[in-house]
């Protein structure tokens, strides 16, 4: 994986929001993205 801060989406009420495969993770926090993460491994 690559992490990478961005500057705008275009998803700020849905945030904090996380991206993967450009499939968008909304309202997450470092235990849900966590979680999604592992998924793809």
């Amino acid at each position: 994986f690559t992490l990478e801060t961005v500057r705008c989406i275009g998803c700020c009420s849905l945030g904090p929001v996380v991206t993967i495969n450009e499939k968008v993770y909304a309202r997450t926090d470092s235990e849900k993205t966590l979680k999604t993460v592992d998924q793809y491994d």
